[in-house]
């Protein structure tokens, strides 16, 4: 193959070098239609395709070394999701009433339920399309009659159209040097497994199918997001001192990251952890956080049946009592009438970035969201909690809400349950309206967060997963910046702090212009604190508040972007290609 590159989104740092190894075959199989007589042998083709893939995942899971045995609660998942009626159900009764083959009604499925994820808002839950369509890989192998996808023992970099956990765990993990797919982001299983492993990796990799062959030698880089394709002598001598720079700066950042973020001229900020689940705590002592800034709560509400009070109180009050005294703030359920609550029916929507989500659809269905609260206020009774409401819009959501947990400690004290006598409580600014009514929202609230994933979403008036939009998800658009100041302002004036915890937290250009902002926290992903505590230490909070009222004069993005970058080249150096991890696109400084 002649020298090229490729691009994808980086989900875990580090730079390799290695051999491709091609996990999975095409996903597409036959498609014909057969006979009525022939349906009961087709459905019981399927059947047998599960019962096999369950027996692997089985060996699988009793197999797990000592180091991953946190994911095999994510094994027994793909377990259930191999026979979970969603898939199953839909797959027989495709073979059944359509009369066609298993392969061509396995692939109808998982595609159905591959875009149903990805249609949704949350980046978590838009990801969980990698695990279906992963299991959706090892069922049409296993009706192909083939075996469980292993590659030789020899290191290499693991390159498929999907992996799941499983995948990666049925291999000596000793020889990953890098994970290269065409599916899934940030949050997805095997984007957090890499980061386990501490591998580079690169989702939605553009044209991977096509161009990875096995045994062919590549450069993952999961700072940038490239990926170089038969590599010459200079880009061997080049990877070899950009790893070197790199694995000397992480050592640097890991070892300060306890240390506080004090800018050069003495202004503190707050730099606090994501949370996707109660998995990731285990190595937040090393990264050095100041507490959990967001924890988002859907994971418990995927499974079949609604969560109970109990089984919620459990979760919240061991990472409660985990983190404390450091805070933790919880955001309440941000699903909607687009998220797949299997135990609830809820409508579907025409448009649901528009419709019955976040705050909206917790307050049109109240006992789940009393449930809910019962159990957070409980967990505030543990540790140092804090609550976040999502897509806000209106004043009068906070206020329902305050109505809501004044009547559930009464109920709690009335019951003797231990509980918080109060908890602060703060929205997600993350709509135009939020914005644009942000000195009366806190009036009414204890804290601000941004949410600056979704408000730029709502800002542009665009669909983050319609690729032929995705150009203007851009947070230095002039709206986004002016925003951001306007809430910043909003909240200070009437005394009540403000953090950002939207991708722009973690990304250079938006921790110089925040710092500049006078932002009192910011919380991102574990892996990047110690690079932004590392990098606020290299800034002055003066500089950054002049470089703010620069960008506010500046036209559009493509010109902000090139004055932060100078601003920005000057106090990094080489420093700033290693922060820019998960925000990189090609032709981007």
């Amino acid at each position: 193959m002649a020298r090229a590159v490729i691009y994808g989104i980086p989900v875990s740092p580090g730079l390799a070098l290695g051999a491709i190894r091609r996990l999975h075959g095409a996903s597409s199989g036959e498609r014909r239609h057969i006979a009525v007589e022939d349906i009961p042998a087709e459905e019981e083709t399927l059947r047998r395709a599960v019962a096999a893939v369950r027996a692997g995942l089985e060996k699988t899971l009793a197999g797990l070394p000592p180091a991953l045995a946190d994911y095999g609660e994510i094994v027994t998942a793909q377990m259930e999701l191999a026979s979970d009626p969603r898939l199953m159900g839909t797959a027989l009764a495709r073979i059944r009433h359509r009369k066609i083959c298993a392969a061509w009604a396995l692939e109808e499925t998982v595609e159905e339920l591959c875009e149903l994820f990805r249609g949704m808002d949350d980046p978590y839950l838009r990801d969980r399309a990698q695990d279906v369509r992963a299991m959706g890989l090892r069922l049409a192998e296993a009706l192909r009659g083939e075996g469980a996808p292993r590659g030789d023992a020899s290191a290499g970099i693991l390159a498929a159209e999907d992996l799941s956990p499983a995948d990666v765990m049925e291999l000596d993990t000793a020889s990953i040097l890098g994970i290269l797919t065409a599916e899934g982001g940030p949050t997805s299983h095997t984007a957090i497994l890499a980061r386990s492993l501490r591998v580079p990796a690169l989702t939605g990799v553009t044209g991977l199918p096509e161009a990875a062959r096995d045994g062919e030698n590549v450069i993952v880089d999961g700072l940038s997001g490239r990926v170089l394709l038969a590599p010459d002598e200079a880009d061997l001598a080049a990877y070899h001192k950009r790893k070197a720079a790199y694995e000397s700066f992480e050592l640097e950042t890991r070892a300060a990251a306890v240390l506080p973020a004090e800018s050069r001229d003495g202004v503190r900020v707050s730099v606090r952890a994501n949370l996707e689940n109660a998995r990731e705590l285990d190595d937040l002592p090393a990264l050095g956080p100041d507490g959990v800034g967001l924890y988002r709560t859907e994971f418990s509400y995927l499974g079949r049946e609604l969560p109970g009070e109990e089984e919620l109180f459990a979760e919240y009050a061991a990472v409660a009592a985990r983190v404390a005294p450091l805070p933790v703030i919880f955001r309440t359920l941000d699903v909607g009438a687009d998220k797949a609550l299997a135990a609830h029916a809820a409508l579907r929507e025409p448009n649901p970035a528009l419709g019955l989500r976040g705050i909206r659809f917790c307050l049109a269905h109240e006992d789940m969201f009393r449930t809910q609260l019962r159990a957070l206020l409980r967990a505030g009774a543990t540790g140092n909690v804090a609550l976040m409401l999502p897509m806000i819009t209106d004043c009068r959501e906070v206020r329902g809400v305050r109505r809501i947990l004044h009547e559930l400690r009464h109920e709690l004290a009335a019951q003797g349950l231990a509980h918080a006598a109060r908890l602060p409580l703060g929205v997600m600014v993350e709509t135009p309206a939020a914005v644009l009514t942000a000195d009366s929202l806190a009036r009414e609230c204890d804290f601000f967060s941004v949410g600056t994933n979704d408000l730029i979403h709502y800002l542009m008036a665009i669909d983050r997963n319609n690729r032929h939009v995705a150009y203007l998800h851009e947070p230095l658009h002039p709206a986004a910046v002016r925003s951001l100041k306007q809430v910043v302002d909003a909240a200070h004036r009437e005394g009540i702090p403000v953090s950002v915890c939207g991708e722009f937290a973690a990304d250079p250009y938006g921790v110089a212009l925040l710092l500049g902002m006078g932002i009192d926290a910011l919380s991102a992903a574990p892996r990047f604190v110690p690079g932004i505590k590392h990098m606020l230490r290299k800034l002055d909070a003066d500089g950054c508040a002049e470089l703010v009222h620069t960008v506010l004069t500046l036209p559009d993005a493509a010109t902000s972007r090139q004055v932060i970058h100078e601003r920005l080249r000057r106090a990094l150096g080489q420093e700033l290609s290693f922060l820019a991890t998960n925000h990189a696109t090609p032709g981007t400084p």
